[in-house]
């Protein structure tokens, strides 16, 4: 006698046992013990199957629409580190109630892609959304089942010719068009949110990270974590940013880049510094100029050489309209530029003039003498730690360098382990770096670092916290924070109740999960959520300190040119873009203390602080 399996939904003979599709027998738990169960119903209408992927704000399940006999996919929201549910049942639980409103925020936008995304069910390239409704505590989006294989999968084992590729790019600029007529930009097209289906179709998904007023791609908004490294435009990775259908538009040019190429693009990120992306061309000679000229204007990293709108970039590629390379687009409009320019000077010549001269003396207030600096700093032995701070340092001083050409950085990563040893060595030999990471140095060798005052002077206190507590911590002025550290208490909601512990050894017993809370710092978050993911919460101390300040840095041996650079790039180090690539990028042990970087790190980056700093003002510091 044949059956369905709960599973997968195949028919097979009942009499086997377990399934022969998929090897699912009955009673078998699902892959996580927080998954639906397969051969639950929902809604009394849909059986919920095998899951098919999840991450942090949800879980996709196979189902059988019981009403038309069909194969369908939902999607649940199901928020990662703020929820929870018992195995073998349906409802979630918030175990994190002073996040309520959160998960309702999060809630509501789950909500909202449904309602957008099902408007264009009459776009064949659209993934189709069916139904959607709130059970269980949370909600459920009821989408059409795909067959086929994601565009990311098929090209790890196929390459495709340029006849594909351009199928595939006219499929997803067909749905693009829809989306961006509705006032939306889908802000994450990759190879992995193209379907490639059996039937030949193709489908353009996962509209989770979209921004879906009519008037918001105009606005500037804030940072989500939204980011495709390679596929992403550099004003995705921003705390606020100015995006559009150029954000998308970017994306395309990126996704066909990789299509032709079978290569990944250079980091946008990366290309702000120094633009080395390899054009199409190179890696595959075959590539005509203008396919070629269409994929690195849509890839410009300055968004306004990009292409207005997926209409224009679909008639490039089909070669309806001519395209410039960038650099020749660059050409006409400075031309362009200088002849509006030099007509504005025959009308308002002495205006300009005046303007001229303001504009010089103050450019000359700004500047900085020819030096080179050396920047020491300490690497962490965890390779992934080091390449990120790495990373993050080469970052910040190139967009340094982008207003003082004329500083040559010169970059030392050291060993954490010989860290202390080489400082001491360059502080015995007279020759200490320019600037240097001075976390646990010795006394002796902060004798005779130079002040800091002048840079903390000169940083803006409106833009930053606790800089009041500066000389109450470091009345020697020879150390500047960058960053700050303040006391947390960890629970594991999935632990019995065994008391708070504490301490190196109390940690290391709450990381295996043998105890409920910790009493530690934040410095041990991304400890606790590899150790317990979805397991664990996290609340500032009554008592709201004592904080202290991290990242500290000293000046040590320079000259008057040196030292005036040196103050001006420790400030810098404190902007918002620099604290962005030091505590976000880098996932720094560290808080920021740019009090805009701390509010995209506290509520939209790791949200698991969302209410940590609600009274950031009552926090007391030490050294």
């Amino acid at each position: 006698m044949n059956t369905r399996c709960p599973s997968c939904f195949e028919e097979y003979d009942g009499s086997l046992g377990l399934c022969p599709h998929c090897g699912y027998e009955t009673g078998d738990p699902p892959e996580e013990a927080y998954f639906l169960c397969p051969g639950m119903l929902l809604h009394d209408r849909y059986i919920v199957g095998k899951a098919l992927g999840f991450g942090g704000f949800g879980i996709t399940y196979k189902a059988w629409d019981t009403n038309l006999n069909t194969v369908v996919a939902i999607k649940e929201y199901y928020y990662t580190g703020v929820v929870s549910r018992q195995p073998g049942t349906q409802e979630v639980l918030l175990y994190a109630q002073n996040r309520r409103a959160e998960f309702r925020h999060f809630l509501n936008r789950f909500l909202d892609e449904a309602r957008h995304t099902a408007q264009f069910i009459a776009n064949p390239n659209i993934v189709n959304v069916y139904e959607y409704f709130e059970a269980n505590n949370t909600a459920y989006i009821v989408m059409e089942f795909l067959e086929g294989t994601p565009l990311n999968e098929f090209l790890k084992h196929h390459a495709m010719d340029m006849d594909q590729c351009l199928r595939v790019m006219q499929s997803v600029c067909s749905a693009l068009k829809t989306v961006h007529a509705a006032g939306i930009i889908h802000r994450d097209i990759s190879p992995d949110n193209i379907y490639l289906c059996s039937n030949g179709t193709i489908k353009l998904i996962d509209f989770g990270a979209a921004r879906f007023s009519k008037n918001e791609p105009q606005q500037i908004m804030k940072l989500t974590q939204v980011m495709k490294p390679g596929f992403s435009p550099p004003e995705q990775y921003q705390s606020v940013s100015a995006q559009g259908p150029w954000t998308d538009i970017y994306a395309l040019g990126a996704t066909l880049y990789y299509m032709i190429t079978g290569t990944k693009p250079e980091e946008s990120t990366n290309r702000k510094a120094e633009d080395a992306l390899k054009p199409p061309k190179e890696l595959n000679p075959d590539i005509p100029d203008y396919i070629n000229d269409t994929i690195l204007r849509a890839m410009a990293v300055d968004m306004h050489l990009r292409f207005p709108s997926v209409e224009e970039f679909e008639k490039a590629l089909t070669k309806e309209k001519k395209v410039l390379g960038v650099a020749k687009e660059k050409r006409r409009r400075r031309v362009n530029r200088l002849i509006g320019l030099v007509s504005a000077l025959l009308v308002v010549f002495a205006g300009i003039l005046v303007f001229a001269d303001q504009f010089n003396r103050q450019k000359l207030a700004e500047t900085l003498p020819d030096c080179t600096l050396s920047l020491w700093y300490a690497v962490p032995a965890d390779s992934t730690d080091a390449e990120a701070k790495n990373q993050a340092f080469q970052d910040l001083t190139a967009v340094f360098n982008e207003s003082f050409p004329n500083v040559e950085i010169v970059l030392k990563p050291i060993a954490e382990e010989d860290y202390i040893t080489a400082v001491n060595t360059a502080y015995k030999e007279g020759k200490l770096p320019t600037l240097f990471e001075s976390d646990g140095v010795d006394a002796v060798v902060l004798e005779k670092a130079g002040d800091v005052g002048g840079a903390v002077d000169a940083v803006d206190r409106d833009k930053t916290w606790f800089f009041d507590r500066y000389e109450d911590c470091f009345p020697e002025r020879r150390q500047f924070p960058l960053g700050f550290e303040a006391p947390a208490v960890y629970t594991n909601t999935a632990a019995g109740d065994d008391g708070e512990s504490s301490g190196e050894s109390g940690r290391e017993k709450f990381l295996a999960g043998e105890s409920r809370t910790y009493a530690g710092s934040t410095a041990d978050f991304f400890d606790v959520r590899d150790a317990l993911p979805a397991r664990y919460t996290v609340e500032p101390s009554a008592e709201k300190g004592p904080c202290r300040f991290t990242d500290l840095w000293s000046i040590g041996t320079c000259d008057r040119a040196q030292e005036k650079a040196a103050r001006r790039l420790l400030v810098f180090m404190l902007s918002d873009n620099a604290q962005d690539y030091l505590h976000i990028r880098r996932r720094s042990r560290s808080l920021p203390l740019n009090k805009d970087t701390l509010t995209v790190f506290s509520t939209e980056v790791y949200s698991e602080f969302q209410d940590f700093f609600r009274e950031i003002g009552d926090y007391t510091f030490t050294r």
